[in-house]
């Protein structure tokens, strides 16, 4: 759905990223049920989360709107889940399993096939991924000593306040404004059933973060990437904007890529467990 929109539709990232965090004050709803002043430095912590989260999402729908979603999806999210894995052991000294360094190598693969096909994203991929794991291990410290609906409160506020303090930019102003005006009620509902979807998806992805190792949840988030390759293989030419490239030598390293993707987060989640 994301494709589809920022392929038309709502087609600036920037506009399209600051509509994700409005929908996140739907967070204060959480206040009744034991919502707290964590302390200066804790919100501070969970404020930096936030305003991570929105620079990786902006760098996520960029890479979504230029490229095969099965490669901006596919790059994103390895490239989140090696800077998960690396500032959880300079944050929270979680160890680093012998399995892991098979993990990396593949994972490493992985990207440098896909890299091949679409060169001009990989910087936004690899940016995105970095911010996504700044904010994942900032939060999971946050849920470590602030709970899990205080961390999940004030990682929120950062998030929408991040937003907010880009419309700064005249530029991000005026994307705004002009997704706002530009787009058809039909999109308009999309987008907003489209963010419920993701923002049931994320309380899950939180709980199970506040419940065990989140290097853990990164591995096992590795199956989405091939959800996703076969949703696209089956949609494209049936929607508009979501198309793939499967020329036979782009769909090998594709085909490759991916599956040396899911080697390694295979190995990541054995040697988290």
């Amino acid at each position: 759905i994301d494709k589809y929109l920022l392929s038309g539709h709502i087609p600036k990232y920037h506009a399209y990223a600051f509509g994700v965090s409005i929908l996140s004050l739907s967070a204060v709803f959480l206040i009744p049920f034991g919502v707290s002043w964590p302390g200066l430095f804790y919100f501070c912590l969970a404020i930096l989360s936030g305003g991570a989260f929105f620079i990786g999402l902006m760098f996520l729908y960029k890479s979504i709107k230029e490229s095969d979603i099965s490669i901006a999806a596919t790059q994103t999210g390895t490239m989140g889940a090696i800077f998960t894995y690396i500032f959880s052991i300079v944050i929270l000294k979680e160890a680093l399993p012998l399995l892991n360094i098979f993990a990396f190598l593949f994972l490493i693969l992985g990207i440098f096939l896909l890299g091949k096909i679409e060169r001009h994203v990989f910087l936004s991929a690899v940016l995105a991924g970095l911010f996504f794991g700044i904010s994942y291990v900032l939060l999971k410290l946050s849920f470590n000593e602030t709970g899990f609906i205080n961390g999940l409160f004030w990682t929120r506020m950062g998030f929408v306040g991040s937003a907010f303090l880009s419309l700064i930019s005249g530029h991000v102003r005026k994307e705004v404004q002009f997704s706002l005006k530009s787009a058809p009620n039909k999109s308009k509902f999309l987008f907003l059933f489209n963010k419920v979807l993701a923002g049931v998806g994320f309380i899950i992805l939180y709980f199970a973060i506040n419940l065990g190792s989140v290097s853990l949840v990164n591995a096992l988030l590795g199956l989405q990437f091939l959800f996703t390759f076969i949703l696209v293989l089956f949609l494209r030419g049936r929607v508009p904007g979501v198309t793939e490239n499967t020329e036979k030598r782009v769909l090998a390293n594709k085909l490759a890529g991916i599956t040396s993707v899911l080697v390694g987060f295979l190995f990541l989640f054995l040697g988290a467990d």
